[in-house]
């Protein structure tokens, strides 16, 4: 089989020093991929800069991106030049991404000059003239290098990223597809529940549901939700990915 494996955590930049990110190691998708491999199969990796990553194997291509948007522009590429027998996409992708950070003194200008020059007796709402300040400032290009410490409030404008996942199945629909979500402190049936919601959604045929605060090292309790519903359970990373490749290969299309 010819697998595509998403790992690792996507960071977001600021500006060329800073940037947010996740807390994901990639370890997970690391050892799926090396069940995949250590049964024959071809690998393609597609993971971040500081994640861990299987050791060099002539059946694994390794591909690196950094931010969500890389990771949209590779996704289509790899979608559109290759047929994945399966896709595992455990990828800890960033809700959202830096559009642009001002010093407090610069927003309540805007804000101001803006408020000074509406008529507000027109009807106008104070609260559409505040969302017309935010979206023109959202227009902005960030032009520092690095942003200036010379404030009290740096604030920091975030616009939501697309969903990677939900473009998986428009571009490959017999792929056998396994999505994964993280919450934490719930119990298992909230679990199965959002899980479930997010494998429906997103036109999965697994997904991997887990809790943070049930992965330590190498323990790591997962829910591998079926499309029937049906669930199964691991508690390492190295039952999950045995869990996820058999049930894999066994659903395979190809």
């Amino acid at each position: 089989m010819k697998v595509l494996i998403t790992a690792g955590g996507t960071s977001e930049k600021i500006d060329n020093v800073r940037s947010i990110t996740n807390h994901s190691t990639g370890r997970l998708g690391r050892t799926i991929a090396e069940v995949f491999l250590e049964k024959g199969h071809q690998v393609i990796y597609l993971t971040t800069p500081y994640a861990v990553r299987p050791a060099e194997n002539k059946q694994l291509t390794v591909i690196e991106i950094e931010t969500t948007a890389e990771l949209q522009q590779q996704m289509k590429m790899l979608l559109s030049n290759h047929n994945f027998d399966s896709i595992i996409h455990s990828m800890a992708v960033s809700d959202f991404s830096s559009e642009i950070s001002i010093p407090e003194e610069e927003l309540i200008q805007n804000l101001t000059k803006k408020l000074q020059k509406e008529e507000l007796s027109t009807g106008q709402k104070i609260s559409e003239i505040i969302k017309s300040v935010l979206d023109s400032l959202g227009q902005q290009s960030q032009s520092e290098k690095k942003i200036s410490s010379n404030t009290d409030r740096l604030l920091l404008f975030l616009k939501k990223n697309p969903k990677i996942i939900a473009m998986i199945r428009e571009h490959q629909p017999d792929t056998v597809l396994v999505g994964f979500k993280l919450l934490v402190g719930v119990t298992d049936n909230e679990l199965i529940n959002v899980g479930t919601a997010a494998l429906e959604k997103n036109h999965c045929d697994f997904v991997l549901a887990n809790d943070l605060e049930n992965i330590q090292g190498n323990n790591h309790r997962g829910l591998l939700i079926h499309a029937d519903h049906h669930v199964e359970t691991a508690d390492t990373k190295i039952e999950i990915a045995q869990l996820i490749v058999k049930n894999v290969e066994k659903l395979s299309r190809f």
